[in-house]
């Protein structure tokens, strides 16, 4: 009797082990949460979500179902509720998106996004079908106070032409330099400000100290790129070090230190450079060149003006 169990067991095994779907093993998500504290009313949040499969010898087919009391409408999945993971792909990247409405409710939102997936094509008579799913923890947080914090994760220079006279007007060395910053904060922000100490080759002379002008902004939770302009009315073509801070209040931000060679070369030798403009010349310079465009202007329009009143009238 006891032989008997034992075969039929084994050959239960057998069949199960044979019509059963191995592709469904081996199943996961990678961080399995959505948490943000910092959200502010209006504030876009994105986090990356990783699908992991072991055994991706098959497509299946995604079904995501979000469930968080009071935030449904605000989240999507770059994928759509509905998506394949296909054959081969052992990582499926998701990007999860929070879009706070301006008028959202303060408070917390707690809840879940479940992923289940199932075969694509038609399922075998007798065969054995394992549903296999994930679920990621979202826990989010809009608050009334607005946080301004960055982190500096990169820092350079572009290629640089001295400054040049152009009929009596000298227009300075413009130096370009591009930042990238990781806005952690929940309100769009920039640094406070950037400074250039300007050394010479050797590193011993201070030449001259540079604060960047025009610094456009990151939104919150994004890592974007800033340009920061400098004009130099002293520099000129040579090869200097550049010692820059990057501020956070009157602080230097993290990683918002640091020295970097800055070479500015001849005028005229760098193809398709942008140096200075009229817009880049002090007020007085500006004025003096803009007045007379203006003057002119104003003149045509007043000529073309009485020229029209004095055009017949059509009956």
């Amino acid at each position: 009797m006891l032989k008997k169990n034992l075969l039929f067991f084994s050959v239960l095994f057998f069949i199960i082990s044979v019509l059963s779907k191995p592709a469904l093993a081996g199943f996961g998500i990678s961080p399995p949460y959505v948490t943000n504290d910092n959200l502010a009313r209006g504030s876009i949040y994105e986090k990356k979500i990783t699908i992991v499969r072991g055994n991706p010898d098959e497509d299946l087919k995604a079904e995501i179902t979000i469930n968080v009391e009071g935030a449904n409408d605000w989240i999507s999945i770059n994928r759509g509720n509905e998506f394949i993971l296909a054959k081969g792909e052992k990582q499926i990247p998701i990007i999860v998106t929070v879009k706070v409405p301006k008028d959202a409710p303060y408070g917390d939102y707690k809840g879940n996004i479940r992923i289940k997936t199932s075969p694509v094509g038609e399922i075998q008579k007798g065969a054995v079908t394992i549903a296999l799913g994930a679920q990621i923890d979202v826990r989010l947080k809009i608050s009334k106070i607005k946080i301004f914090d960055f982190i500096i994760r990169g820092f350079r220079f572009f290629n640089t032409e001295e400054g040049f006279t152009k009929w009596i007007f000298h227009f300075p060395t413009k130096i370009v330099s591009e930042l990238e910053l990781e806005n952690l904060g929940n309100i769009d922000c920039k640094p406070t400000k950037v400074v250039l100490n300007i050394y010479d080759e050797n590193r011993t002379n201070l030449i001259e100290t540079l604060e960047a002008k025009k610094l456009t902004t990151v939104k919150p939770f994004e890592t974007g790129k800033i340009k920061a302009i400098f004009l130099s009315e002293n520099l000129k073509a040579g090869n200097y070090f550049a010692n820059y801070q990057i501020y956070k209040n009157q602080e230097i931000a993290q990683g918002g230190a640091g020295d970097l060679p800055l070479n500015i070369f001849l005028h005229n030798t760098i193809q398709g450079y942008q140096g200075a403009s009229i817009f880049d010349l002090p007020l007085k310079e500006k004025i003096i060149i803009l007045l007379p465009v203006l003057i002119a202007t104003s003149l045509i329009i007043i000529f073309a003006w009485k020229f029209i009143q004095k055009l017949p009238k059509s009956k």
